[in-house]
């Protein structure tokens, strides 16, 4: 029994698969040309940046000085509060030992 694939195949068919074959070899090289146009836009023409990428950085720059603002002022008033509290436990360990009032 010969196989499908010994079988031959006339000219009609041939000529078929000639021009199928064509078309494939035409289409990948449109393609491949495409991709190479393409990757040097790339290259010489970067994209503009995102105005919201820019957006979310001032942002987050704003948030994160805030955010510093506030703990220093915590710190200050931490301090004060502290400053305070050892002053008035010293003199009252003073008073308490008789060193005074």
């Amino acid at each position: 029994m010969a196989g499908v694939f010994s079988a031959p195949i006339g000219e009609a068919e041939q000529a078929a698969r000639n021009e199928a074959l064509t078309r494939e070899n035409k289409l990948a090289a449109s393609h491949k040309m495409l991709v190479r146009t393409r990757a040097k836009q790339v290259r010489d023409e970067p994209p503009p940046p995102d105005p919201q990428v820019a957006q979310d950085a001032i942002r987050d720059a704003e948030t994160r000085s805030a955010w510093a603002a506030h703990h220093r002022a915590q710190a200050e008033r931490h301090r004060q509060t502290l400053t305070d509290l050892i002053a008035h436990h010293e003199r009252e360990a003073r008073r308490l030992a008789g060193g005074g009032s």
